[in-house]
C-alpha cells in the first residue's frame, strides 16, 4: 500500500504595521537629515557663486533700507537711537513704537505747536498725498479707534482729539520723574496694538496704491518694491531648485543606490527595524529591477518633510511662503495617510510598495525561522 506523501506548510506573516511605520519614519528622518546636509554643504553652495547670492541679497537689504529711509525722509517713521540698545533704525518694530510715543505725546498736548509734526497721519494723508484731506484722517480714526478719540470736537488741525480720560492717563509718560498708572499702561498698549499700528498699515496700503517718490527725486516706492521683489523671486528660485537637487540626489543614494549594492534590497530605515523585502512567489529576495518601483515610492514618502530642507538658511516662519516646496509636501503626506489605511484593510497588510512589486515585508526572525524549517 503506497503511502501518500504530506506536503510541509509553512506560514510566514508580515511585519506588524507599527513596526513597517517606525520604518518609514525612519527612512523620511534620514532622507531629510542626509538632504539638509547636501543642501547647506554642497548644492547651495555650488551655486551661491553662480547667481552672486552675497550680492544679490546685499542689494536686496540696500533697498529694504531705502524704504526705510523714505518714511525717515518724509518724517512719518521716527527712531530713537540709542547706543546702549544696538538697534538699527532700519527694525521697524523699535521704529514704530518711538513713532508711537512721540505721536501720543503730540494727542495728549495737541496744543503744542511744536509736537504737531509727531501727526504722521495728517502729515501724510494732508501735507503729503495728492488731493488727500483731513476727512481721510478723521474717516480712519472713526474706523479703527472710535474708542480713543472724541468724535465731537477737532484740533486745531482739524483732526479729532483724544479723550480726555485717556490724556489723563497718557500725560504722566512724558513726565520727568513720572509714570503712567497700571490702567494706563494696558490702555497705552492697547491703543498701539488696537489702533496705531492698523492706521500705519493704511499708510503703506496708501503709499502702495498711489506710490511715493523721494525727496531727491531719484526713486519711488514702486521701483524699490518692484526691485525687491524681483531679487526675492531669485533668491527664492534658489532655494527651491537646491532643496530639490538635495532632496533627489540624498533619495538616490538611500533608496537606490543603497539597496541596489545590498543583498537583502531593504533600505536603511528598514535595516535599523530589522525588516526584509521577499518576493511572494518564491520568498527570496526582491529583484534588483524592483527596487527601481521602490526607490519611486520611497521617494514619494519622503516628499513629506521636503519643505524642512532649506530650514537651516531660512528660518521656520519662511518656509511657508515657499509654496513650491510645502504643497508636494502636503499630497505626500495626503498619500501617506491613504497608504496607511491601505496597509491596514488588506489581508496581507500590503501597501502600495508591496502591490506594485508582488512582495511581502517580514521581520528578520520570521524570515530566518522559515529558512530553517524548509533546510
Amino acid at each position: 500500500m503506497e503511502e501518500k506523501e504530506t506536503k510541509k506548510v509553512i506560514d510566514i506573516y508580515p511585519s506588524r504595521v507599527r513596526r513597517r511605520v517606525l520604518a518609514f519614519l525612519a527612512d523620511i528622518f534620514v532622507s531629510t537629515i542626509l538632504s539638509i546636509i547636501l543642501f547647506e554643504l554642497v548644492v547651495f553652495q555650488i551655486a551661491r557663486p553662480i547667481i552672486n547670492f552675497d550680492g544679490l541679497v546685499s542689494k536686496n537689504e540696500e533697498y529694504q533700507e531705502k524704504i526705510y529711509d523714505l518714511l525717515y525722509d518724509y518724517e512719518i517713521l521716527y527712531f530713537d537711537y540709542d547706543e546702549n540698545e544696538n538697534i538699527s533704525k532700519y527694525t521697524l518694530s523699535p521704529a514704530l513704537e518711538d513713532t508711537y510715543y512721540h505721536y501720543v505725546n503730540y494727542l495728549v498736548n495737541d496744543e503744542d505747536e511744536s509736537l504737531v509734526k509727531y501727526e504722521v497721519f495728517y502729515k501724510y494723508f494732508v501735507d503729503i498725498k495728492v488731493n488727500g484731506d483731513v476727512e481721510e484722517v478723521n474717516t480712519l480714526y472713526k474706523q479703527y479707534a472710535l474708542k480713543y478719540f472724541d468724535t465731537s470736537k477737532t484740533t486745531s488741525l482739524g483732526t479729532y482729539p483724544l479723550k480726555d480720560e485717556y490724556k489723563e492717563e497718557f500725560k504722566h509718560n512724558y513726565i520727568e520723574d513720572d509714570e503712567m498708572s497700571i490702567q494706563g499702561y494696558e490702555d497705552y498698549n492697547s491703543f498701539l496694538n488696537d489702533s496705531f499700528l492698523h492706521l500705519y498699515n493704511e499708510i503703506f496700503n496708501d503709499i502702495k496704491k498711489n506710490d511715493l517718490t523721494s525727496k531727491d527725486g531719484t526713486y519711488t516706492y514702486s521701483f524699490i518694491r518692484n526691485s525687491i521683489d524681483d531679487m526675492d523671486k531669485t533668491i527664492n528660485n534658489v532655494y527651491i531648485i537646491c532643496s530639490y537637487i538635495a532632496f533627489l540626489i540624498s533619495n538616490i543614494i538611500l533608496f537606490l543606490i543603497y539597496p541596489m549594492f545590498n543583498e537583502k534590497r531593504v533600505s536603511l530605515g528598514e535595516r535599523i527595524l530589522k525588516l526584509e523585502r521577499i518576493s511572494r512567489k518564491n520568498m527570496e529576495y526582491i529583484s534588483r529591477g524592483m527596487i527601481i518601483n521602490i526607490f519611486l515610492l520611497k521617494m514619494i514618502d519622503s516628499l513629506c518633510l521636503l519643505f524642512f530642507i532649506p530650514v537651516l538658511r531660512i528660518g521656520f516662519a519662511y518656509i511657508f511662503a515657499l509654496p513650491i516646496l510645502y504643497l508636494p509636501s502636503l499630497i505626500a503626506i495626503i498619500i501617506a495617510l491613504i497608504n496607511l489605511a491601505i496597509t491596514l484593510v488588506t489581508k496581507l497588510n500590503t501597501s502600495l510598495k508591496e502591490i506594485t512589486t508582488d512582495s511581502i515585508v517580514v521581520d528578520n526572525d520570521s524570515l530566518n525561522k522559515y529558512y530553517e524549517k524548509i533546510s
